[in-house]
């Protein structure tokens, strides 16, 4: 069984990319023959040269053109792939509109629901009139939360009797000699000693992850708890203006802005509380990471996280942009560590059970299987 993957970002710090980059690495030990295509450079390219999976790029990062639309479908016949697997709004776009047979061989995995937060009125009713229009160019929907399954449908984006639901999943590391081989290492880069408490937050700066909000709320933590940190690790667009609200609160003293890193067990390892404030959310591999790493999660309700973080057992649950619920969350949990790792516990045990990467290969090889008997 061959399958052609397709991608419209080639770098790998995006959920969707690194869904893609995960599939590259595990499921030709599955039984299934991979092809890539994507845009040229770039991470994604880079790791099927090593993994030596063929790539063919197609310029479908940016603007609809005759010439990324004819890449693409020269892409998907040179590869005589029996399925035709994109990730993402974009390249779903490119990929049903090249395949004259999409609808006998169109895989199209949503790594969450968006459009309705696409800028404009006009860029809204356009991507969705879009969606719409290739719904039936489609042959299954996957989605990596059931959270976007009613989202989609209710769209009118996917057709609920043609969509799958197979969760993200990671490898667990499960604490074990890493982590202790990394503990401390990231306090000390912080400046924040073994004693104080620290809580975690990872994401772009950008609308969708409500920073602000979070900096509200922890301008109120600080009362509570006053030698808690909180760590930011993140850029983006909005840090000009989230480093200026900090000081504006007050906050030097009390939290980190810390640049992105390809890794961030020892920043797990650290910390006791991992806080997100998004607005909107797919199904987060960060929250799956920080569960495991036995950290409770402190985050807001939206999406597919209630479908990782079950309220009172794996963290707490909040209503997104309310900064004193959010507050009272994080500084509950501060400030009462026995309960903070028993949730910690209890996340570390439900990704291990129900969100293994080994999982979310064996769903895929399961529906491909389906998808070429018949099923």
């Amino acid at each position: 069984m061959r399958v052609i993957l397709v991608a419209a970002a080639t770098s790998t710090t995006g959920g969707g990319e690194r869904h893609v980059a995960d599939l590259l690495r595990h499921l030709p030990g599955a039984g299934v023959e991979i092809v890539l295509c994507c845009p040229p450079g770039g991470d994604l390219t880079a790791l099927a040269a090593e993994l030596g999976i063929p790539v063919y790029h197609a310029a479908i990062e940016s603007g609809l053109t005759p010439a990324a639309v004819a890449s693409v479908r020269r892409a998907i016949a040179e590869s005589g792939a029996d399925l035709v697997h994109a990730h993402g709004s974009r390249a779903a776009f490119f990929a049903r509109l090249a395949d004259r047979q999409a609808a006998e061989r169109g895989v199209y995995t949503v790594h969450g629901i968006h459009v309705d937060k696409a800028g404009s009125l006009l860029r809204r009713k356009t991507f969705l009139g879009a969606e719409r229009a290739l719904r039936e160019r489609t042959l299954r929907f996957v989605c990596v939360c059931e959270s976007d399954v009613g989202k989609g449908a209710a769209l009118g984006l996917l057709d609920r009797a043609r969509t799958s639901v197979i969760y993200n999943g990671i490898e667990p590391q499960g604490g074990g000699a890493a982590a202790s081989a990394e503990l401390g290492a990231f306090r000390a880069e912080l400046g924040v000693e073994p004693d104080v408490p620290l809580a975690l937050s990872v994401g772009r700066f950008h609308e969708q992850k409500d920073q602000r909000t979070l900096l509200d709320a922890w301008s109120r933590v600080a009362v509570r708890v006053p030698d808690a940190v909180l760590a930011l690790i993140g850029s983006g667009p909005l840090e000009g203006s989230l480093r200026e609200h900090a000081v504006a609160l007050g906050l030097e003293e009390s939290m980190r802005f810390v640049v992105p890193r390809q890794g961030l067990g020892a920043a797990y390892a650290d910390a006791d509380v991992f806080v997100l404030s998004s607005l909107w959310e797919g199904f987060p591999y960060v929250v799956l990471e920080a569960m495991d790493a036995g950290l409770p999660v402190v985050s807001t309700a939206v999406d597919g996280i209630p479908e990782a973080v079950t309220d009172g057992v794996e963290g707490l649950l909040v209503v997104a942009g309310d900064a004193s619920a959010l507050a009272a969350a994080a500084g509950a949990l501060l400030g009462a560590p026995e309960r903070a790792r028993a949730m910690g516990a209890a996340g570390r045990e439900r990704v291990e059970r129900e969100f293994t990467l080994e999982r979310m290969v064996e769903g895929y090889v399961g529906l491909f299987e389906g998808l070429l008997g018949g099923g």
